[in-house]
């Protein structure tokens, strides 16, 4: 399973699934290129021409929805995220070693209830469509949840490398 996932080395995104968390924030960064580009063209046309493009709020929002859903496991994996590690010394006890592998289960789950949940509004939102584009609104419901889905399997996989580093026998973790 380590070749598939690799569990030992979360700062080097290899393997397949590496590959696609990998792909997943190409792809955000290409349509933030493109989100780049229409914002530069729209506020031109605005100010020189007075002719914007009709709908620019509605496609900026879809376009950081997806920005957004797309690179989050990308940016769990590769901590690229704000972490507070206030509590990391207290947390070094013994006793209380096992709580963040328990946040990270709880996290994960959590996403995984986000990830359905959406899924589900995604498919009761099919008709929905925005009101100046007229576009659907649930192909960036079900982005939202893959990213969440994604992201879910990042932290599971956190959790399993955090319990491994943090268990009693292992020599990277504390007595």
């Amino acid at each position: 399973m380590s070749e598939i996932i690799d569990i030992e080395a979360p700062e080097r995104v290899e393997g397949p699934f590496g590959r696609v968390l990998r792909w997943l924030a190409l792809g955000a960064g290409w349509v933030l290129m493109g989100l780049l580009f229409y914002t530069v063209l729209d506020v031109v046309l605005r100010y020189i021409f007075n002719a914007p493009f009709r709908g620019s709020l509605e496609f900026t929002q879809f376009t950081m929805s997806v920005i957004v859903f797309l690179s989050l496991a990308y940016c769990g994996w590769t901590g690229g995220h704000v972490a507070v590690d206030i509590f990391v010394k207290p947390l070094e006890k013994p006793g209380l070693r096992y709580i963040p592998v328990i946040l990270t289960v709880i996290s994960a789950v959590l996403f995984g209830a986000i990830s359905w949940h959406t899924f589900q509004d995604g498919i009761m939102e099919m008709r929905r469509v925005s009101n100046m584009l007229r576009w659907h609104y649930s192909p960036f419901i079900f982005i939202a949840s893959v990213g969440c889905f994604v992201y879910a399997i990042v932290l599971f996989i956190q959790a399993i490398q955090e319990l491994k580093r943090t268990a009693p026998d292992s020599p990277q973790g504390t007595p």
